[in-house]
Parts: C-alpha cells; sequence; structure tokens
C-alpha cells in the first residue's frame, strides 16, 4: 500500500472545493458542538492523500475504509438531529461524543456494526472499495436528514410506526417549509468533503478472484449484521426506545432507538397475564359482566369534537408579550359546564392515538413505544364507546373534514362501531370556507349541524374531528389574514405564532355558533371539545410556559344544553391537576345521564386508581405526583399500572378471550 501526500494540477480543484467547504462549516459551527471542527479539519486533509493498494494491502482498506466510514457515517447523522437542542436534553458539553455516549460510553461499539455491515453489503457486488466507501454513509445521511425534518415538524423523532404514517406525511407535506442551511451546512457539505476525500483512493486489480471475494464479503455481512441484531437484542433488555423529544438520539442514539422501536410491532405479554386475568379484574371490583347498561329519555345525545392542534394559550402567550385572551368564548363558559386540562400521548403530529384513546380508553401509556394502533394493530371489530352507544340505541357516525387516505380511517372507524362516515368529499363548502388549506372550524360545524338537523328524531353519538388549525403556520396566506398580535419572538417563530393566534381566535368563534345552535334546540345534547395535541410551535413547549401546563396537556371542555349533574361538575372541578384522554368517554357518558355499561364501570374503577396516564407517565395516587411509565416506586403502583396494561392486552392483543371479552365481542356481533 502506498500513501502520497502529492498532488498536480488536476487535484487542485477538488482542494480548493474541500477548503472553501471546511472553512464555511467552521465558521457556522464553531459555537456549536467543537468536534465537527476535527471532522472538517481531518475531511479537508484526506483529499491531500493518494492511497495505492496493491495484492494483499488491500485488504487493510477493508478494515481501515468501514470504520472510517462507520464514525463518520454516526457523528453527522446525529449532529444534525442534536446539535441544537441541548437546551432540551440540558447536558452542557461542547462535545458531541460526550453528549451521545456520557451514559452509555459503549453505546457506539453496537452502532457501527450496522454502518461496517453496509460497507461488505455494497463489497459482496464487488463494488470497489472506493465506491463501497463513498456510498456507505449515504442511508445514514439520508436517515439523519429524515430526522431532522421529522422532529422540526412533530416534536419528535422518526420510529419504525412511521412507515405506516407515510401517506398521511405525504397528504400534509405541503404545508410545511422545509429547512435547508442547516442540512447543507450539518450533513451535505460534510458528505460532499467525504466523497472528495474517497476520491484519492486508488485502487490495483483485485488479487482474489471474483467468487471468492463474493463469498469473503457475504460472510463479512452476514457476521457483522448478526452481531448487530444481537447487540439490540442484549442493548434492549436495558434500554426501552424514547419517542419523546430527541431523547432517542440522546440516550439511545439515532440507529439504536430506530432499531428498539422495531419491538413496537412484537406487543409484550404483560407479567403475570393470561386470559382470565380481566375476568379476575373485572370481578374483584363488583362489576356484572353482563351490564349493558341504560340510555333512556332523559339520556343526551352526544357531540363531540377533536379539535386539530388545539390549546389553551393564554397560559402561554404572557410570556410573549400579548395579554388578550385569544378564546374569550371557550374560557366565559361556566353553567353546565365542565373545564379541565387531559394529558395527550402525542406532541404536534400522530392525531389517531388521540382518537384512539379516547374511543377505546385504552391508553397509550401500556401500548409498544412508538407505535400507532389505527395503523398498526387495528385489523378487526374493537369495542369502543361507539359501539357501546349502538347497543344503547345510539345511531353512531364520524366526521372529517380532509382526504380520507389519512391514517386508515375508512377502515378503522366501522371496526370501531362507526355506522356511517364522511370525509372531505362529503361536506358542502366553497374556497370561502377554506384557511390555508383547510376548511374553517365554521364550515366543519355548519356541516356538523346539518346532519344533526337531519338525524333529529334519534339518538346520536357524532365524531368530529377537524382540520383548520393543522400545522404549517409559516406560509401567509390571501385566504387568511394574520394580525401581527406579536413581534419578535425569541424562538424565531413570529409568523407561526401569529398565525396560531389567529387560528384560535376562529376556533372560539366557531364554537360560539355550534353551541347558540345547541342552546336552541328541545332535544339534549352534551358536547365535548378537546385537542388532539399541541402544535409544535417552540415558542409554546413547556419550559416556557406561564403558568402550570406542559406541552403534553390540551384543554377539554364538556357542555350540555340541560342541567348538568352538579356531583359531577364538581367531582370534575375538583379533579387531579389534569386528566388523560382515556377518561374523557367516560365523562361524556356520566354528563350525557347514561347508566355506565360494565366496560365503562370497569374503566370508572381504573380511574380512580390511575387518574391520569399518556404514553409518558402516570398520576400517583399514593404520592399525589407524576411519574414516569416505567417509574414504578411502589407495589400499589405497579399494581395499579398491570391492572390497565391486562385491560390493554386484552382487547388488543390476545387471541384467547375470556368471559369479558367474549361479552363485549357479543355487543359488537349484535349490533353490526
Amino acid at each position: 500500500m502506498e500513501f502520497s501526500l502529492k498532488f498536480s494540477k488536476k487535484d487542485l480543484p477538488r482542494i480548493i472545493i474541500t477548503g472553501i467547504m471546511m472553512i464555511t462549516g467552521i465558521i457556522f459551527t464553531a459555537s456549536k458542538l467543537a468536534d465537527i471542527i476535527i471532522w472538517y479539519v481531518l475531511l479537508f486533509l484526506l483529499t491531500f492523500v493518494t492511497i495505492k493498494g496493491k495484492n494483499a494491502f488491500q485488504m487493510i482498506l477493508d478494515v481501515v475504509l468501514p470504520l472510517l466510514a462507520a464514525f463518520f457515517s454516526i457523528f453527522f447523522m446525529q449532529y444534525i438531529n442534536l446539535v441544537d437542542h441541548d437546551k432540551v436534553i440540558s447536558f452542557d458539553t461542547k462535545s458531541l461524543y460526550n453528549l451521545m455516549y456520557h451514559i452509555e460510553p459503549t453505546r457506539w461499539l453496537y452502532e457501527i456494526t450496522i454502518v461496517i455491515g453496509f460497507y461488505f453489503f455494497l463489497r459482496l457486488f464487488t463494488m470497489p472499495r472506493k465506491f463501497a466507501a463513498i456510498f456507505t454513509p449515504l442511508p445514514f445521511m439520508f436517515l439523519g436528514l429524515l430526522d431532522f425534518y421529522v422532529f422540526s415538524f412533530r416534536g419528535h423523532e422518526i420510529l419504525v410506526s412511521d412507515i405506516y404514517s407515510v401517506q398521511t406525511a405525504m397528504n400534509v407535506a405541503g404545508q410545511y417549509k422545509f429547512p435547508l442551511l442547516l442540512p447543507f451546512i450539518y450533513v451535505i457539505m460534510p458528505y460532499a468533503m467525504w466523497i472528495l476525500a474517497m476520491l484519492g483512493i486508488k485502487e490495483e486489480k483485485p488479487f482474489m478472484n471474483r467468487i471468492f471475494r463474493v463469498v469473503v464479503n457475504l460472510l463479512a455481512a452476514a457476521v457483522i449484521f448478526t452481531v448487530f441484531v444481537f447487540g439490540v437484542d442484549k442493548y434492549s433488555k436495558t434500554h426501552t426506545p424514547w419517542g419523546w423529544e430527541d431523547k432517542g438520539s440522546a440516550y439511545n442514539g439515532l440507529l439504536m432507538n430506530l432499531s428498539l422501536s422495531t419491538r413496537s410491532l412484537f406487543p409484550d405479554t404483560p407479567d403475570g397475564y393470561d386470559e382470565t386475568s380481566l375476568d379476575k379484574l373485572v370481578a374483584d371490583n363488583g362489576i356484572d359482566i353482563n351490564d349493558p347498561g341504560k340510555a333512556d329519555e332523559d339520556s343526551a345525545n352526544i357531540v363531540v369534537v377533536m379539535n386539530e392542534s388545539y390549546m389553551q394559550l393564554r397560559d402561554y402567550l404572557p410570556i410573549l408579550g400579548y395579554y388578550e385572551d385569544p378564546t374569550p368564548y371557550w374560557n366565559s363558559l361556566e353553567e353546565n359546564t365542565i373545564h379541565g386540562y387531559a394529558l395527550s400521548s402525542v406532541y404536534g403530529a400522530n392525531t389517531p392515538n388521540s382518537e384512539f384513546e379516547f374511543l377505546t380508553s385504552v391508553t397509550m401509556g401500556n401500548m409498544p413505544a412508538g407505535s400507532v394502533p389505527y395503523t398498526m394493530f387495528i385489523k378487526d371489530q374493537k369495542y369502543s364507546i361507539a359501539w357501546a352507544l349502538r347497543n344503547l340505541g345510539y345511531k353512531t357516525y364520524a366526521m372529517h373534514p380532509y382526504t380520507a387516505s389519512g391514517w386508515k380511517r375508512p377502515v378503522v372507524w366501522p371496526l370501531l362501531g362507526f355506522q356511517d362516515i364522511k370525509f372531505e368529499e362529503d361536506f358542502k363548502f366553497d374556497k370561502s370556507d377554506l384557511y390555508r388549506e383547510y376548511l374553517s372550524d365554521k364550515a366543519a360545524y355548519r356541516n356538523l349541524i346539518e346532519h344533526l338537523e337531519a338525524n333529529k328524531g334519534s339518538k346520536t353519538f357524532t365524531f368530529l374531528v377537524t382540520m383548520q388549525n393543522h400545522g404549517g403556520y409559516m406560509d401567509l396566506y390571501d385566504n387568511f389574514p394574520v394580525t401581527r398580535y406579536v413581534n419578535n419572538v425569541f424562538t424565531g417563530e413570529t409568523n407561526q405564532v401569529n398565525t396560531y393566534i389567529e387560528l384560535a381566535k376562529k376556533s372560539d368563534e366557531a364554537l360560539k355558533d355550534l353551541i347558540e345552535y345547541l342552546k336552541a334546540q328541545p332535544e339534549k345534547y352534551v358536547l365535548v371539545v378537546f385537542g388532539d395535541h399541541q402544535p409544535s410551535i417552540n415558542a409554546f413547549t413547556n419550559n416556557m410556559s406561564y403558568g402550570n401546563n406542559t406541552s403534553w396537556q390540551i384543554p377539554y371542555i364538556i357542555w350540555s344544553n340541560y342541567d348538568m349533574d352538579t356531583d359531577l361538575m364538581e367531582t370534575m372541578k375538583n379533579d387531579v391537576p389534569a386528566s388523560s384522554l382515556n377518561y374523557l368517554g367516560l365523562t361524556a357518558l356520566k354528563a350525557a345521564n347514561i347508566k355506565l355499561p360494565a366496560y365503562y364501570q370497569l374503566i370508572d374503577r381504573l380511574r380512580t386508581e390511575v387518574p391520569s396516564i399518556n404514553s409518558a407517565g402516570y398520576y400517583s395516587i399514593e404520592d399525589n405526583k407524576y411519574h414516569f411509565i416505567d417509574d414504578l416506586p411502589s407495589p400499589l403502583d405497579k399494581q395499579h399500572i398491570s391492572d390497565y396494561d391486562y385491560l390493554r392486552y386484552a382487547l388488543m392483543f390476545d387471541q384467547k378471550s375470556g368471559n369479558f371479552e367474549n361479552k363485549l365481542y357479543n355487543v359488537i356481533n349484535s349490533n353490526k
């Protein structure tokens, strides 16, 4: 093997281009994590090196190049996803390697194996070493960019479950801006420098015949990939995937976190569970499994509005210099109204998880990390509030003023008990009803009212998922003028904040129209309105919030056009700091004067044990504070979470059915 530092005039353009990129990179990153400067300098120096491999010395390249490619790929794949997030993970360092490996110093041993394995996979096709080294980082650079954009739009990183959400992402991608500067500086430019550096490798004719080379590279790739698989399995014994913020990259590494999330495809059986566990839980709570509940003339129609990306702005705006209440009507409601906060299991995206929790009362706290039940697990009928109400004589409807291709709703909603479903093409509207690219709440409610008018004389349960406030707040639109409510937001999101405030005001005005209509009706109505998640706007994140709210809390109201049960109102007023979405359906049934079916009697009992739970944590009644979902400090908490876990597994995954489950399936089958 020969090394040379000599270069000719034909090498000069390559060296100049690399030098310019090095200087540009250093200027942009000098105040960031400092070890990227080492990489820029190293890549520049490598362009001066010409490597000629002869005979057996070529094998040394098959050690050096994949190792170098692995460290390069891991570094820059992670850099773009962590460099500006150190305030989120609260770790004071100027070294990315220290940031990544301060908790698990040997994690890099697991990570580099998949990159090295990919190098030998490319070599399997007798690709020259130079080109194998050039192309090895490519999928990892792409993964880093993809994770950067996913995090930018929804506030947490990519997981395996996201492959089920590609169609939905494509539906709304046009409403988002794709930043280009950071990807260019942190990924594209370093990768270009890497390519220019690898062009200095000069190979002689291979000294091994083709078949032997294929066999050697096949064995190398197979062994290394196997090591990676076993490494992930070992790592999973002590680590779980993070689906919150950028903690996946910070604590597991992007590759390991993504690999760990494959476990969401294979739900674990709870400890101590068998098909009789749920029966025993029901019996221990004194619940008659044959009790279908009861609805009579005193029971109300139920209207549920899951308002896209809705949050309580007045808790956050004072710190931004805006002191008016953007939603005065919402906050003025007092008579026959329950106000509260509920924990959502998602932030910025993954709306169907909020739907799932409300409709089934199964919490995402016990579901596989990073999963989306709508797209991954609901393939047959699942018991829900819609099935429960159908069994009591209600007609059930679901409405969504957007494309039907998102989140498999046309398949899932009927499986959850909805008799009639409507999407964008079923709504009546014109261009004046669009705010930006989405149907306004006002127009959605107008269609809702028309639907209610057409179904008078029947008990109805109607579930509407709105679109007006959906993300993509940067652009200005001719059909949606925005007032400048705040100036110079410290996160640089002034346009987004002003757009969102304008949207919230429009939602509040539309809500007033809807409630004024319901007030005038002789039939009884219960209206439930809640946000699916907060918008992905950094200016509203919990560490910047005013008051006690967090980024994972959404507001809700339950309102009726008749005298609501005062005991229920008083109980909810004195509830825990925040309930959770899986309990809102239960409260809606109570507010509608419906005698609870056996399933919701069980949910009511579980609520006394775990009054608030989402994918991150739960509220402990033993010590009156929140804990992470995996942090069970007492045997009592462990038992309570286990009870809910038995319910989750029995309803969603168990192929065997106990007596209680059979009763639920009988309800479904008798109402098809």
